[in-house]
């Protein structure tokens, strides 16, 4: 009846089913009552998308000169040779490049604990660090997951590996 009375004070028309009209007017009435004002008045509306014409591809990007290029694969470095139309022509493996810093052993698979988190985020705060000794319970991060931090805790004794 509100409804009814709203829109014969605003020159509104009804549709044939008024029960439509007064659930849009009851759910969003403010800017239910605007749209039952402006139904037939397509310009109080947003335009309707036109589709843009299409774009021409960008042109292929040149190729690299020929040369001899390093090119490293899973980290391994091979030098190639490339001709002038693209060709590979020669293919050896690099010898590993000398590292300034010292190689560490890789532990053998299966040995320790990995530690799993009970949920996916974001690292917030790293609190053991790689060599030290935890206590079972000890926390050794902190995980931030939709807007919540998460202490991840060490399921058993021991020392923290990389």
């Amino acid at each position: 009846a509100d409804v009814r009375r709203q829109a014969q004070e605003k020159g509104i028309q009804l549709a044939g089913n008024a029960i439509d009209d007064v659930l849009t007017v009851a759910l969003f009435p403010q800017p239910g009552l605007k749209f039952l004002e402006n139904r037939h008045n397509p310009a109080a509306f947003e335009p309707v998308p036109q589709a843009e014409a299409a774009q021409p591809a960008a042109a292929p990007a040149k190729a690299a000169a020929s040369g001899i290029y390093t090119v490293e694969v899973e980290g391994k470095a091979f030098v190639v040779k490339v001709s002038d139309g693209g060709d590979i022509s020669q293919l050896t493996a690099a010898e590993p490049a000398a590292s300034s810093a010292p190689v560490q052993a890789v532990a053998p698979a299966g040995a320790g604990t990995p530690v799993t988190a009970p949920l996916a985020g974001n690292i917030w705060k790293v609190i053991a660090t790689e060599g030290q000794t935890v206590a079972e319970g000890d926390v050794l991060l902190i995980l931030e997951a939709m807007k919540m931090e998460t202490e991840i805790r060490a399921a058993q004794a021991g020392t923290v590996r990389g």
